[in-house]
């Protein structure tokens, strides 16, 4: 009876795009989202028509960089596990966090510790929300007062999982409210995890 399209970004401006802002179209750039022209968009349309398929996606991806970040953050978006694979990593590594970050701390006392995991999480969020600084990440601010949304928040979590070889869970920014919580939290877990697998 019908075909419902859930398109992909526009290049184009257009009341699709018009709300997005250099920070969404970074941000989906930066997650393997290629914007179509409007030829490759009225193409895409003509070969929805031609189809029988209740729900088509038109959408134009950059496998490769899918794949980095999939490598990086160790996990695959469920509706893209078709076409990106990842190696699973071994559960022990997983668990026992035993990275370079589990190793870089282990070196430093408590305070060094805390300030090298909150540089971490200032890097990664100034990374995300798209600013050319870590000064511009106060650490007793609050992620929403940053400028987070659920969107960000999850690709804070991958990024910062995929750094510390954690399983992060996904509301991590709204359990851990600032970066300064989020990196107490970090250190607890990643030298948790540490320990538990040097101990006997």
């Amino acid at each position: 009876a019908g075909t419902s399209l859930a398109w992909g970004l526009w290049a184009d401006f257009s009341g699709m795009t018009g709300e997005l802002d250099e920070a969404d179209v970074s941000r989906m750039s930066r997650g393997g989202v290629v914007a179509l022209s409007a030829t490759e968009g009225l193409e895409l349309f003509d070969a929805a028509y031609r189809t029988d398929e209740a729900l088509l996606v038109p959408v134009r991806l950059d496998l490769a960089v899918l794949r980095a970040e999939a490598a990086s953050a160790g996990v695959v978006a469920p509706l893209l596990r078709g076409l990106v694979r990842v190696p699973a990593r071994r559960a022990a590594e997983g668990a026992a966090a035993s990275g370079a970050l589990a190793r870089r701390l282990a070196g430093l006392s408590e305070a060094e510790q805390l300030d090298a995991l909150l540089e971490l999480v200032r890097t990664q969020v100034a990374a995300v929300l798209g600013h050319d600084s870590l000064d511009t990440v106060e650490p007793h601010r609050s992620f929403r007062e940053l400028g987070f949304d659920s969107l960000t928040a999850v690709e804070l979590r991958n990024a910062l999982g995929g750094v510390s070889e954690l399983r992060l869970p996904a509301t991590l920014v709204f359990d851990y409210p600032t970066p300064m919580v989020l990196a107490e939290f970090l250190r607890a877990e990643v030298l948790g995890a540490a320990a538990a697998v040097s101990g006997p």
